[in-house]
């Protein structure tokens, strides 16, 4: 092999190598040049996915019981779920809302009202199970829990993404005097 062939094969390589890295780079959100990947998925602004609330029950060992999982990637998705003591046997767990106060902070606030079905004969414990969209980012983000406007709960943590996935961590402090029992669930 002579100088002028070794050039040629050093140049090939590194076209190839280069697109190579390209390539791969954008299999986990935006590429090179800021081309974005298709096969990604995009960011998406901040949502409430889902909400359910079980039936109030009787029970005489109330445990304010709450779970949170994390999954980050273009976006971060919050699944949080708390039990629920109600202040009377008519009240019940009502349609929640979720919105963003600030580029960190977001509220879901779950009310518990008074309804018209035939009262319990105890006021009764409801269980909730909600998942939140926020967009993934540098800066760490806020998500507090409201029950009827009250603060009970404020999630913290953090939520990156690279080209090749996303990472979250995060927190919880609790507000109130109620029995609690927590557990955090990160996942990657």
């Amino acid at each position: 092999m002579n100088r002028q062939d070794i050039l040629v094969v050093v140049a090939v390589v590194v076209v190839v190598g280069g697109i190579g890295v390209g390539s791969g780079l954008a299999f986990g959100g935006s590429g090179l040049g800021g081309f974005d990947n298709p096969l990604a998925d995009a960011e998406k602004p901040p949502a409430l996915l889902h909400f359910e609330s079980a039936g109030a029950q009787c029970t005489d060992d109330f445990v304010a019981n709450s779970s949170t999982s994390v999954v980050a990637d273009t976006n971060t998705k919050i699944t949080y779920s708390q039990n629920v003591s109600l202040p009377g046997p008519s009240y019940a767990i009502g349609g929640p809302t979720f919105e963003r106060m600030n580029e960190s902070t977001y509220v879901l606030n779950v009310p518990i009202e008074e309804t018209e079905k035939a009262p319990r004969t105890c006021s009764g414990v409801a269980r909730y199970n909600g998942t939140m969209r926020i967009p993934a980012g540098e800066d760490p983000w806020q998500l507090i829990i409201k029950h009827d406007g009250e603060r009970v709960t404020m999630l913290y943590g953090n939520s990156n993404r690279s080209a090749f996935g996303g990472s979250a961590g995060v927190g919880q402090s609790v507000s109130g005097s109620e029995n609690t029992s927590n557990s955090t669930t990160r996942r990657e």
